[in-house]
């Protein structure tokens, strides 16, 4: 690895033969004017200038085994002003130029193609192709031993997968073709890989190239699937039954400390070929805002929690806390972290969020600077039948981490809530809409400095007990496959994209200045679940026994609605950005810590039956708004 003292001195090198090369190819009248003396001066003041201007901008702490060509056009800038400069010195000092005009062209031409050249060529001699770089019609070996893969995507994704491929020689596929999402690329090359054609014709392509039989191909998607208009994925779900390997790259919030500076692939999901296009947000601001921070996650082993706690890791925080009360989720995700976070500090604390003691102790001890509230009961069925467990996880668990968190300083406390908390007809919508009720109250009150803030999303696909693993089991296990409703139909988000959006949404609400606030993730457009399982049955039953998988509508559950909504009535439509919907809640959601007490009083004494009455009418009580105004507003403004 070469120093910072080695590379300063290979540029003065380079510039003191660039002046010279630039004085004898435009001038032949002798020295100029001022002697020898102004002559070496001049070459000196040049060097020094090369390096001088590449000083501030600390261009000498990037790597030359890595140079890109943004490091290349900077190579010109540098080369350039330290020219100008040149001109201005000898102007200011010998009211004269060293020689004619194009002494200055040459030699700036001559300092730009010697630092590229040597820059490029310690590049080449790492990635082992320095031959490439010497020879003009270089011979690549192919290595028959390694499997061949076809890149699928849109040309820049697929240029920028091949510039990773190349630079890491032991990533272990060769590419042999590319397929692009339209046809008008076909035959020509991207970094030396041919364009065989579009994905409208992906299975001929894959026959051609595996001659009808074998699968020693990967199919790669630089591109998700999901953005590709002219893909079939009726050809994807073929390919998968004749076992190809079909892989995507891995999202970024997916990726550990290590895998930032390694290519990765990984198996193609189901919930990859499912989803919507996925909403691509920037993350250095997750980066600045999360990194040297310490995170606290309650339900940190479930679907929500465990993503929050790797993307957190994957942005820097300093210290995570892990606290859930099921032991082995919270082992696996602890044990996740600590081997694919190394540098990060950890806690996983087995804790119950309905004991208001111990939650208020782990936060006393461990000081989160941010807490994510992802613990809760979350099956509706379930709920129905067990309103007692659901008041005390749902809304005193909520309170009782909001109240540790404003007593104890900490700087932001997020709750995350679900659509189902919108005019909610079952048990578990209607607690966390209390839930949500109790963090407007805490962001009312003037004491402390906690922010708080409130995230509200539809399903995740893939989650625990979500609906695509159910449908996939009873798919594979022959069917039939149970539909409550034919028109029934769900919003539906991958989590890490779940998750990368509520971490923009906490950076949103902590500019907030405290006012009670809803932010809504933009879901897309719900989907219609008979749609879903039809889907899922063409990638997922035995080639040949799609026609005999049956669908079979059982009528709704206790709790269940045709639809969900992700706005409320009353909630007003404040900003829309990237991603995110920011909305002013009604002024009468507010639930005290004395109106949780009573519920839980009130939940020990009365049946199933009653408590479930006690919440809905809680419910009704604090979605009451001011005016039928406030709701055309609040409805218009959204629309």
């Amino acid at each position: 690895m070469l120093t910072i003292s080695t590379k300063l001195l290979i540029d003065v090198l380079i510039a003191l033969g660039a002046f010279v090369g630039g004085w004898f190819l435009a001038s032949s009248n002798g020295w100029p004017v001022g002697g020898s003396s102004a002559w070496a001066l001049n070459a000196a003041v040049f060097a020094l200038l090369i390096i001088a201007v590449q000083l501030p901008a600390r261009v000498y702490r990037h790597s030359w085994r890595y140079v890109s060509p943004p490091d290349l056009l900077r190579i010109v800038q540098v080369a350039l002003f330290a020219t100008l400069g040149l001109a201005l010195f000898d102007y200011l000092f010998f009211r004269s130029a060293m020689g004619p005009g194009e002494f200055y062209g040459f030699t700036w031409m001559l300092a730009t193609g010697g630092m590229m050249l040597v820059r490029t060529a310690v590049r080449a001699v790492r990635e082992q192709r320095l031959a490439e770089l010497l020879l003009p019609l270089p011979v690549k070996d192919v290595d028959d031993s390694q499997p061949r893969m076809l890149l699928i995507g849109s040309p820049n994704d697929v240029e920028n997968t091949l510039r990773e491929v190349i630079d890491r020689p032991d990533f272990g596929y060769i590419p042999v073709g590319i397929v692009l999402d339209d046809d008008g690329m076909r035959g020509q090359g991207i970094r030396g890989v041919r364009v065989l054609g579009s994905t409208k014709v992906l299975e001929s392509i894959v026959d051609a190239q595996t001659d009808g039989s074998g699968t020693d191909l990967a199919l790669v998607f630089s591109t998700p699937p999901a953005l590709m208009k002219e893909l079939d994925p009726g050809a994807i779900a073929r390919l998968r039954k004749r076992d190809f390997r079909i892989l995507t790259l891995p999202r970024t919030a997916e990726l550990s400390e290590s895998d930032h500076r390694r290519f990765r692939l990984r198996k193609l999901r189901l919930e990859d070929l499912l989803s919507r296009s996925p909403v691509n947000l920037p993350l250095e601001p997750l980066r600045s805002g999360f990194r040297n921070r310490r995170i606290m996650v309650t339900g940190a082993g479930g679907t929500i929690g465990s993503e929050l706690c790797r993307q957190a890791a994957a942005l820097g925080c300093s210290e995570l806390i892990m606290l859930d009360l099921a032991e082995t989720p919270l082992f696996n995700i602890d044990r996740e972290v600590s081997e694919r976070f190394t540098s990060v500090k950890r806690r996983a604390l087995l804790r119950d969020i309905r004991d208001g003691r111990a939650i208020r102790e782990a936060i006393k001890a461990t000081r989160p600077d941010v807490i994510f509230h992802a613990a809760a009961l979350k099956h509706v069925s379930l709920m129905e039948d067990h309103p007692k467990q659901a008041v005390e996880t749902n809304v005193l668990g909520t309170a009782n981490v909001a109240q540790a968190a404003r007593e104890f300083g900490v700087a932001q406390m997020v709750l995350i809530s679900t659509d189902k908390a919108v005019e909610p007809v079952n048990v578990m919508g209607a607690a966390k809409r209390l839930a949500e009720a109790v963090i407007h109250r805490m962001a009312d009150e003037a004491d402390g400095n906690t922010r708080f803030g409130v995230v509200r999303f539809g399903n995740v696909l893939g989650s625990n007990g979500s609906v695509v693993p159910i449908l996939r089991s009873q798919i594979e296990s022959g069917g039939p496959v149970t539909i409550t409703h034919p028109d029934m139909e769900r919003f539906f988000m991958t989590v890490p994209e779940a998750v990368q959006l509520v971490l923009h949404a906490t950076i949103e609400a902590a500019r907030n200045g405290g006012e009670p606030a809803v932010y809504v993730l933009d879901m897309g457009e719900p989907v219609k679940i008979v749609d879903m399982a039809q889907r899922l049955i063409e990638l997922c039953a035995p080639a040949g026994k799609e026609s005999e998988v049956e669908v079979e509508i059982i009528g709704l559950r206790p709790g269940e609605k045709l639809r969900e909504a992700l706005v409320d009535e009353g909630e007003i439509l404040i900003s829309t950005l990237d991603g995110l919907q920011k909305l002013k809640p009604n002024p009468n959601s507010r639930y005290t810590i004395t109106d949780v007490k009573a519920l839980v009083q009130f939940s020990k004494d009365k049946s199933a039956v009653e408590l479930s009455d006690r919440i809905h009418s809680d419910v009704r009580r604090i979605r009451s708004v001011e005016s039928a105004t406030i709701t055309r507003i609040g409805r218009r403004m959204f629309n």
